[in-house]
């Protein structure tokens, strides 16, 4: 496989090794002030040999790279799993005055078992020597730990399990008994249940439980989604509440996976590996293949057409400085759009020669972003395909819009009704685009940030 690129393509705001493969974020956690972000790693530019990669910032938008946290060993390599600071020791690893970071990971060998390290200083890690503390002897797919505070006392871990999520409880976060299990059910999608997440969010003065479960790639799903469900949680398992009559995704766009949100955190954090698994082998990036989704704020949104809904904000307004004046010329590949209108719009940013990116909403409403002419395409046979151009999704609510478009080089992620729809889209424009174009019968204004 070639590693040179044939431009550029590096976002500037989006994590991105230096060199090599990243796939699923992991360990997201905040301790002692700051963010941690490790990720599944290999390093050559396709998977392979996977670690725990590792970066810390002050802020969720300047990472610092530290050495790999965890490797391979015996029992096989790193998955994906979690990470939470043990503030009152309770695992007995640290010391009351230096608790520890713990992570939690799937040691993938000829079965999926999930195994410790823990860290005292924040970016060294050492391996538990009671590994595995969750066996597992017969189940094919039996990974992806993320372990959170239980509300009701203790630890509890809910992990993918094939086409089902199981709960695990603990009091020390070493020692883990079955509490539940969840699926299928809930008008699931098709694909392997992986990387799941369980937290509450508030909606209307009441407590509401997300359950995050990414499906792996298959053709009805326009391969690798992110699904959740409301319900509930009773401190041993999850109910859903049937809110959805369909599966209902956090991202409508083809390029968020394996998101999953920060602990140790007030506000409810998420960031996704920006990616499809059916083409994020062949990405022509050069010596890094993979980044990670800016970090989003998520909440719950009643809406007048959808009911709750899960909403998703930018986590900074701190990427840009103020709007500029548009005169239809872009001033270079890195900026936001704000469209705010009512009726139909296309926005189109093009370079001439045929290239050309477009997003708005169309005369049925729907909002839309389309790359089918945006770049390059034949890296990939799948990508090249038109059901992986085009894709609009409905809106939940009424009347006027707005769309936020945040681009960054070869990714853009845009926000729209409050959130409620998001889509994030790799996109690779042989040159860079130098022309934005609005069209549609809508009255639009039009906001540039760089």
């Amino acid at each position: 496989m070639s590693t040179k690129a044939p431009r550029d393509f590096r976002p500037a705001l989006h994590y991105t090794p230096k060199k090599g493969w990243i796939n699923d974020p992991n360990g997201l956690v905040y301790a002692r002030g700051k963010y941690h972000l490790f990720a599944q790693y290999g390093p050559e530019p396709h998977w392979g040999d996977i670690h725990w990669s590792h970066a810390e910032s002050p802020d969720l938008l300047h990472w610092r790279d530290l050495p790999n946290a965890i490797a391979p060993d015996g029992l096989g390599m790193a998955f994906s799993g979690s990470a939470v600071y043990d503030e009152e020791n309770v695992s007995g690893l640290g010391t009351p005055d230096n608790p520890p970071i713990i992570a939690m990971y799937t040691s993938h060998g000829e079965q999926e078992q999930q195994s410790i390290a823990y860290s005292l200083d924040g970016e060294s890690f050492i391996k538990y020597p009671g590994n595995p503390v969750i066996h597992n002897t017969k189940k094919p797919d039996f990974r992806d730990p993320k372990v959170f505070k239980n509300p009701k006392g203790g630890w509890t871990v809910v992990l993918a399990a094939g086409d089902h999520v199981e709960f695990y409880g603990s009091e020390d976060l070493l020692h883990w008994q079955k509490t539940g299990s969840f699926g299928p059910d809930g008008n699931y999608s098709k694909g392997v249940w992986e990387c799941p997440d369980l937290f509450p969010l508030t909606l209307g003065g009441r407590e509401v439980w997300v359950l995050l479960v990414s499906m792996g790639a298959c053709p009805e799903n326009l391969g690798s989604r992110t699904q959740y469900f409301l319900g509930n949680f009773d401190g041993e398992t999850f109910t859903c509440d049937g809110s959805f009559n369909k599966p209902e995704f956090i991202d409508s766009g083809f390029d968020n996976y394996a998101g999953v949100t920060f602990f140790g955190t007030q506000e409810r954090v998420l960031m996704g590996w920006a990616a499809n698994w059916v083409y994020a082998g062949d990405l022509p990036t050069g010596e890094f293949c993979g980044q990670m989704t800016l970090p989003r704020t998520l909440s719950l949104v009643d809406t007048p057409l959808g009911g709750p809904r899960l909403s998703c904000a930018p986590v900074s307004d701190k990427l840009f400085g103020a709007p500029v004046p548009i005169d239809g010329s872009l001033p270079g590949e890195v900026f936001k759009l704000t469209v705010s209108g009512e009726g139909a719009a296309d926005i189109t940013l093009s370079k001439g020669g045929g290239e050309a990116f477009s997003f708005g909403v169309d005369s049925s409403g729907e909002v839309y972003i389309d790359r089918s002419r945006a770049g390059l395409r034949s890296f990939n046979a799948d990508f090249a395909k038109p059901e992986y151009g085009r894709i609009s999704a409905p809106r939940f609510f009424t009347g006027p819009w707005t769309l936020e478009l945040t681009f960054d080089r070869s990714i853009c992620e845009l926000f729209a009704d409050r959130g409620t729809r998001v889509f994030t889209q790799l996109l690779y424009p042989s040159e860079p685009y130098r022309h934005i174009d609005l069209a549609g019968n809508a009255k639009a204004e039009i906001s540039l940030m760089i």
